[in-house]
């Protein structure tokens, strides 16, 4: 049965020759065909860069070989052209027969003074200015020598390396044209000014020492306010009125010890008068003791209201009639401007004035008429504003640059001015934070534009210098060992020299925008290269490296 079944399934099927595929199969094989035609196109488009690479390289070569695998000459960096027939000295980019650097005969060189320590250059033209390339004989100022040690001495500069010799090196061109060609630019040495300072942050605040902090000194009730915050005051001027019961209970025992005074006194006298004949000598020491007594008193309450700023003189007391003594107490240390001003009848005998101790403006006000204060309530604050403090905070590494007496330049936030004052006290302690050292100056405030707690950014002023010798900061390099600038030649411009630069050893000092100070290695009038000095330094490298 199974048989059967087989033989007939295999009848059904249909047949297929031999060598034949199913259309499925088919259709994978077409689909193969199809991915490997897409996979080399995108090979062949991947592949185009690096066929580029190698036409490049291809095109190196051959550039090479037409130029015998050498570099570019000096001569045709500048632009010269060789003159046929001419030997060309191809290290320095000049016909042979004209090349100062490998026919030293032609140029020599002046005589070399070697390495000056003291400025830290080699062919020092502070201490030997015939080195400088100037026409006439060179002039130089003798203070630049202290222009040097102060700028040596504000702060550490970079250090030359005394065993480099790019000093003795000469750039020589076969032209003018030839120095045009290249697009070099040339510049004077200068004078002018420089200032170094250490730039910093800081706050304005009011001198502790011209500011005053006002209260009553007693207990009381505040008659009247005659000041508010802005008013400027005058030493002596009355703030406020305090209704203090302990001034009223003073006066009345004024009064008291006055009258006692009074009564012992006459006692005194009259018994002295009639003499021990009369009155028993124990009854006159008794009345003296007496008047002695009542002074004690008169004077102690005298001293109260002293302490308490009603000042009256005690000598003067002793001797005045009581009725003068009682009108004088009335109002007792109150101006004569406000005594005019108060209505007699209603006035309290009990006031005690809040007064200015000095000049200044109300900055605070806490004072109301009516209130209830006790002794010790802060009601004023006046500050003396002619003069404020600026608190500045000194990076630790910069504060040991920093001497009492040195400028200050602050630029309050918010204003277009700026204030100058001085340095008055550098704290000797480290903020463990902020690394930082507290710095405090002073500043004049005249015209009152300086406000309490402004901030804002400062600078210490190490040194100003005048007559400073300045060039632009384009034509003094770094060469890994010592700083250079190009200087131009005294004859360049005279018929038949050779034209030439000379490298110059140089110190340079602080960096003012565009310019940047020489300390020493310069002197004015020179004229040195300043931009398109990128061929000059090629070169200079070139020589240094042993090419030249």
């Amino acid at each position: 049965m199974n048989e059967a079944t087989n033989n007939s399934s295999e009848v059904d099927a249909p047949q297929q020759g031999v060598g034949e595929q199913s259309p499925a199969i088919q259709d994978s094989e077409h689909g193969k065909e199809s991915l490997t035609a897409s996979g080399l196109l995108g090979s062949l488009l991947r592949g185009i860069p690096t066929l580029v690479i190698l036409g490049l390289l291809a095109g190196l070569v051959l550039w090479g070989h037409n130029h015998d695998w050498q570099a570019p000459k000096f001569s045709e960096l500048v632009g010269n052209q060789e003159i046929q027939g001419v030997l060309w000295c191809d290290d320095h980019g000049v016909p042979e027969a004209d090349c100062i650097s490998c026919n030293a005969e032609l140029m020599p060189k002046e005589e070399l003074h070697g390495w000056c320590a003291e400025h830290g250059v080699q062919e020092c033209v502070l201490h030997h200015p015939q080195v400088a390339q100037l026409s006439a004989d060179s002039v130089f100022d003798p203070t630049d020598f202290e222009r040097a040690a102060r700028a040596l001495a504000v702060r550490e500069r970079t250090k030359n390396d005394s065993a480099c010799n790019l000093h003795l090196r000469r750039i020589q061109f076969t032209s003018i044209a030839a120095v045009d060609l290249v697009g070099i630019d040339i510049n004077l040495v200068d004078r002018g000014p420089v200032i170094e300072t250490i730039k910093t942050t800081g706050e304005i605040v009011y001198d502790p020492t011209r500011v005053a902090h006002l209260s009553s000194r007693a207990k009381g009730t505040i008659w009247s306010v005659n000041k508010n915050v802005g008013d400027q005051v005058k030493q002596g001027d009355v703030l406020a009125l305090v209704d203090a019961a302990e001034v009223g209970q003073l006066k009345s025992q004024l009064l008291k010890a006055k009258t006692q005074l009074d009564l012992d006194t006459k006692t005194f006298q009259r018994f002295s008068k009639l003499g021990s004949d009369i009155i028993p000598e124990q009854k006159i020491q008794e009345a003296k003791a007496a008047k002695s007594d009542s002074e004690f008193q008169l004077e102690s309450t005298v001293q109260a209201l002293a302490n308490l700023g009603l000042l009256i003189d005690f000598d003067t007391i002793v001797v005045q009639p009581i009725t003068e003594v009682r009108a004088n107490l009335r109002l007792l240390g109150i101006p004569k401007a406000i005594i005019e001003s108060l209505d007699a009848a209603p006035t309290s005998t009990n006031l005690i004035p809040v007064v200015s101790p000095r000049d200044g403006v109300v900055v605070m006000r806490n004072a109301v008429a009516g209130e209830v204060v006790e002794t010790g309530k802060l009601l004023f604050t006046i500050a003396n504003t002619k003069q404020m403090w600026l608190l500045l905070n000194v990076r630790l590494e910069e504060a040991e640059r920093i001497t009492l007496g040195q400028k200050i330049v602050f630029h309050p936030d918010g204003s277009q001015r700026e204030a100058t004052g001085s340095v008055t006290w550098i704290s000797t302690e480290v903020d463990s934070e902020t690394r930082t050292v507290r710095v405090r100056g002073e500043l004049a405030n005249a015209n009152g534009r300086l406000r309490n707690e402004t901030f804002g950014g400062g600078e210490i002023v190490l040194r100003e210098e005048d007559d400073a010798i300045i060039v632009p900061s384009d034509a003094i390099h770094w060469e890994g060992c010592c700083h250079v600038a190009f200087v131009r030649d005294k004859d360049y411009f005279k018929e038949g020299s050779y034209k030439v630069f000379h490298t110059r050893s140089v110190r340079p000092g602080v960096k003012m925008g565009k310019n940047t100070e020489v300390i020493a290695g310069l002197l004015p009038g020179e004229v040195i290269v300043t931009a398109g000095s990128g061929i000059l330094r090629a070169e200079l490298l070139k020589g240094n490296l042993g090419a030249g």
